[in-house]
């Protein structure tokens, strides 16, 4: 079994092999390896076992591989309990049985939800770092573009029509203003992802008078938050992460569907660096990466919601809700990394025709300019010229008679200092 990736075309082609890797499979049973080694140290750390047998107890833990067969295998012995935490637990008593160390530091006080949402916890963290890594570089790409385009006119559009002029700098630092929240969102919801140690129904019963010293401990050598201390049947710590990277897969599916229209034939204005080919067209470069971008968070917000229906958690341990979160959450992670990776790839390196945009915005033959020329013409003139196509005539008029410029750059209106103020709100993060 390939521990980089889940599946061939979804993760590899995506180019984000750290953050598909970070929720495989063979991931999440290591990280619940890492759970149970963390957990024997925190009953040393509360006192419940002597140090000895603690640290003796997590190294035999931290040895133990589960991959290749030996993965396959746990997942199969998993059927008849429905999770894998239970035969994990029974080969790690077993091996520290043999070993001569005694169970006393093994699952201690545990129930498989405490280890199962602990390690799912760690994943969705492992992989949201590589998530806000890639976010942080198309960030950046995002204010060079907008810095560098602050002033460049282009039409704006609205409804999938030719609107009024507007400046590619402005919808850049449109792009880059959404991206960004939605990353600083994902950050902070990914850091206060708690640990998970309750017990059995959620009352530290089998640790008392320890418990509550068990689980600060386990949180600490996990770097997990301790608070809430129980959440078995309250999934909002991952309901808020869930939702996390479904907005900003969301956010980068704006910039890449503009990248997609801005790229079409007729408009021409973007060009991907490496644009893709076609097997029966060779005239075409298709936008690539904004298209896979786009196929990748298309995904997420099914995925949300099948989380968000998963918050129907009855009584003090769910049926079915809370086993359909740990393949959920993971493939929702794993869409949004393509989508972050291929907006990235799409934009890095992106060829901005200011030719093409020059052409586009005399297309209408200034009609884009009634708006402004509104300031010096009746509009019931405006519309007369547009019926009679003698809108020309009006602008050469009020060029001549008021100044009125027809430079669809003096009409871009305060498109520079949104620009500058989308910057200066970044100022001192990860785009700077």
């Amino acid at each position: 079994m390939d521990g980089l990736a889940r599946t061939f075309y979804s993760d590899i082609a995506s180019g984000d092999t750290t953050a598909m890797a970070a929720v495989s499979d063979a991931a999440f049973i290591a990280r619940m390896v890492d759970v149970e080694a963390a957990l024997a140290l925190a009953v040393g750390d509360a006192g419940l076992v002597d140090t000895g047998t603690a640290s003796a107890t997590a190294r035999l833990i931290s040895a133990t591989a589960v991959d290749g067969t030996e993965l396959a295998a746990l997942c199969e012995a998993s059927v008849a309990g429905g999770n894998p935490a239970i035969p994990l637990a029974r080969r790690l008593k077993a091996a520290a049985t043999d070993a001569g160390i005694g169970v006393s530091a093994v699952h201690r006080g545990a129930t498989s939800q405490d280890i199962i949402d602990s390690a799912l916890v760690l994943c969705l963290r492992d992989a949201g770092d590589a998530i806000i890594a890639t976010t942080d570089q198309l960030t950046r790409d995002l204010a060079d573009l907008a810095r560098t385009h602050r002033t460049t006119p282009v039409i704006g559009r609205t409804l999938g029509q030719q609107a009024v002029p507007t400046t590619f700098g402005v919808i850049a630092a449109g792009w880059l203003r959404q991206v960004a929240a939605a990353a600083a969102r994902l950050r902070d919801d990914l850091d206060a992802l708690p640990v998970q140690y309750g017990g059995a129904a959620g009352n530290l019963a089998a640790t008392a008078p320890s418990g509550l010293s068990v689980h600060a401990a386990l949180a600490r050598r996990l770097g997990l938050a301790d608070s809430p201390v129980v959440w078995h049947t309250d999934r909002l710590p991952l309901i808020h992460v869930a939702t996390a990277l479904a907005a900003l897969a969301g956010s980068v599916r704006k910039v890449a569907g503009d990248v997609i229209v801005f790229s079409a034939t007729e408009v021409g204005e973007l060009r991907e660096s490496t644009p893709g080919g076609s097997s029966a067209m060779p005239h075409k470069a298709n936008p690539a990466a904004a298209i896979a971008a786009d196929g990748y968070a298309r995904r997420t917000p099914a995925l949300a919601a099948t989380m968000l229906d998963c918050m129907d958690q009855r009584m003090q341990r769910a049926t079915g809700a809370w086993h359909a979160e740990w393949q959920t959450v993971r493939d929702l992670a794993a869409a949004t990394a393509g989508a972050v990776n291929r907006t990235r790839a799409s934009i890095d390196g992106i060829t901005v025709d200011t030719d093409a945009m020059h052409r586009n915005l005399a297309l209408t033959g200034g009609a884009v300019l009634a708006e402004a020329l509104g300031r010096y013409v009746p509009r019931g003139d405006i519309d007369r010229a547009v019926a009679d196509d003698t809108l020309g005539e009006l602008i050469e008029r009020a060029h001549r008679d008021h100044g009125f410029s027809t430079d669809p750059a003096d009409h871009t209106g305060h498109a520079a200092d949104i620009v500058d103020a989308v910057l200066d709100d970044l100022k001192g993060t990860p785009h700077e």
